[in-house]
């Protein structure tokens, strides 16, 4: 089973973002009947998933195994050793996972135009909200001077962001829980 699993997250890393944005569509904006939040989220989060999986797979493979058969022998039970021993050690590595799928859903486009569409406003969950990479999209051929330079500003506040994330990533990545 976890065969399958492994190889349906690896197959998901190279899913194209417009397809989970289709696929987010037919199952959430057509049920709803609107755009919104939600259906962007879930977009998203089907780019992001197989992501957070694998490098969580990963970290948890990197914890050693004496450690693992220590706490067994000290009469822990797979559950209790799992919980207590694995997942701290591995801790960082899954959160390095999560903020680097975090930066790659950040500049996506795709699934939002399809799913989230876009308004003026953010934060209306049920209705067209706002993304800084559709506001790009949108902006960045229109005729009017301030419209391209707030596409050029979003531009430069959405690197900022991944960039910030990156480096967050790599700060937790480095960690030791041993």
């Amino acid at each position: 089973m976890s065969q399958i699993a492994r190889f349906c997250a690896k197959t998901m890393t190279g899913l194209p973002s417009i397809l989970a944005g289709v696929f987010a569509y037919a199952a959430v904006v057509l049920t709803m009947g609107s755009y919104s939040a939600w259906a962007g989220g879930i977009a998203l989060s089907l780019l992001m998933i197989p992501v957070v999986m694998l490098t969580a797979e990963e970290a948890i493979k990197m914890v050693p195994q004496a450690m693992k058969d220590a706490a067994l022998g000290m009469g822990c039970t797979p559950s209790q050793s799992m919980v207590k021993v694995v997942l701290p050690v591995a801790m960082p590595g899954i959160i390095t996972g999560v903020v680097l799928a975090v930066a790659r859903a950040a500049g996506e486009t795709a699934p939002l135009l399809f799913t989230a569409l876009f308004s003026e406003y953010w934060l209306q969950v049920n209705h067209p909200t706002a993304s800084l990479a559709v506001l790009i999209y949108n902006y960045s051929g229109m005729p009017f001077e301030n419209q391209i330079e707030l596409a050029w500003t979003a531009s430069l506040v959405l690197v900022l962001m991944v960039l910030v994330l990156n480096i967050v990533s790599r700060i937790i990545g480095r960690r030791k829980h041993v």
